[in-house]
């Protein structure tokens, strides 16, 4: 299969976030591609111990111990939520005619989710860390969010072969049924 260079985010077809998901997409060692969102969950984790360390310490509980039992309950958390957004893409893509292996959109999922590495922990900071210091948290979570989604429209519209703004529709309509479904959940 064949790169098309209109289709990554540089001006270069070797350059930008786009020409990273192409990459990882269209080439036959697709296993970087499964480590994404697992990093972002184990940078998730670690965030989340380092905005509770103080707690950590008062109830006398050793730090590999707890950071353990954080990665663990982190990467379940990240794992699920990487199955459950997999899940609504999919649906998604199928409303707007399209048709994708769960497999494959699982590791475009992955792939897409480098923005991530950086706005997992920022949004565990966010929701677990000192009021003063969530505003600069908020704003590296949601612009890391925004890539993300971008890089997946991308990829989604590369391997789908639709228009960008198609692909953007689908991702969209699994964002805006995540997030309503996170709202009532709150």
């Amino acid at each position: 299969m064949v790169v098309d260079p209109g289709r990554t985010v540089g001006a270069h077809s070797a350059v930008g976030l786009g020409a990273v998901v192409n990459a990882t997409i269209f080439t036959e060692s697709r296993w970087q591609a499964v480590l994404g969102l697992p990093t972002a969950g184990l940078l998730w984790s670690f965030a989340t111990f380092l905005a509770h360390s103080e707690q950590v310490e008062a109830l006398g509980v050793a730090k590999s111990e707890a950071l353990f039992y954080v990665a663990l309950g982190g990467m379940a958390q990240t794992l699920l939520l990487w199955l459950g957004f997999t899940v609504v893409i999919w649906a998604m893509t199928r409303a707007f005619g399209g048709r994708v292996p769960l497999l494959r959109l699982m590791t475009l999922v992955s792939a897409s989710s480098l923005a991530l590495w950086v706005g997992a922990p920022a949004a565990a900071f966010w929701i677990n860390g000192a009021p003063g210091h969530t505003a600069i948290a908020t704003t590296i979570s949601l612009i890391s969010m925004a890539l993300f989604l971008h890089a997946l429209t991308r990829g989604l519209s590369a391997d789908l072969h639709w228009s960008f703004l198609r692909a953007a529709g689908a991702v969209s309509a699994a964002s805006v049924f995540l997030a309503s479904f996170a709202f009532l959940a709150l």
